[in-house]
């Protein structure tokens, strides 16, 4: 692996962490994680960069969001790095960062590729009636055990894809809240509470 600075997208911090821990003795790299990246935890991260270094450090960086001021206040940096400091930030989707970051960092995508479950909508006639029947058909599945935890999660990136396919243009912001759903749909929300919101969403950016 070369040490230098780029964006991994990837959920899987843990493994990223012990890939860089393996690979640097302790005091050449640093590790910053957040849930959110707000301007205090750049103030340390900043604080990190600029303390001379003989040898290459890398700084891992891994939030699962990252705000729009703090990533303003990284730019700067990461234009002009510090002599030896390396920035490696992680994130689960690309479209976290603003295209300011990317266009100034490689991008290493890691993202395990699965199977896709079929959606089964029809983006044309997205529609109150058609996302109430919709929800009530995944629902009704879910309360026969038909329709699991992993296949729910599989279906909310599926009808993501789809909808990006379909020629759906979504924000910034937007990919930030698809994120969010992910996590509490793991932590056990049910269909209705994850699907209802995203498609009503959808259907708001069709328009």
């Amino acid at each position: 692996m070369s040490l230098d600075s780029k964006i991994i997208i990837s959920d899987d911090f843990e493994s990223i962490k012990i890939e860089y821990s393996q690979l640097l003795k302790p005091e050449y790299l640093k590790i910053f994680e957040y849930e959110s990246l707000l301007i205090d935890g750049v103030k340390e991260i900043l604080s990190q960069a600029y303390i001379a270094e003989k040898e290459p450090k890398v700084l891992l960086i891994m939030a699962n969001k990252y705000g729009i001021e703090s990533q303003n206040a990284l730019l700067k940096i990461l234009e002009e790095p510090p002599r030896n400091i390396i920035f490696v930030l992680v994130a689960p989707a690309k479209n976290i960062f603003l295209p300011t970051i990317r266009s100034r960092l490689s991008i290493e995508n890691r993202v395990k590729l699965t199977k896709s479950e079929p959606t089964g909508i029809d983006f044309t006639k997205l529609n109150l009636s058609y996302i109430n029947e919709y929800v009530s058909t995944q629902t009704a599945l879910e309360k026969s055990d038909k329709l699991s935890k992993t296949q729910l999660l599989n279906l909310l990136k599926s009808i993501i894809i789809d909808a990006v396919k379909n020629g759906v243009k979504f924000t910034h912001e937007d990919y930030i809240y698809f994120n969010k759903l992910y996590r509490i749909t793991d932590l056990n929300s049910k269909a209705q509470t994850t699907l209802l919101p995203l498609l009503l969403l959808i259907m708001q950016r069709i328009k």
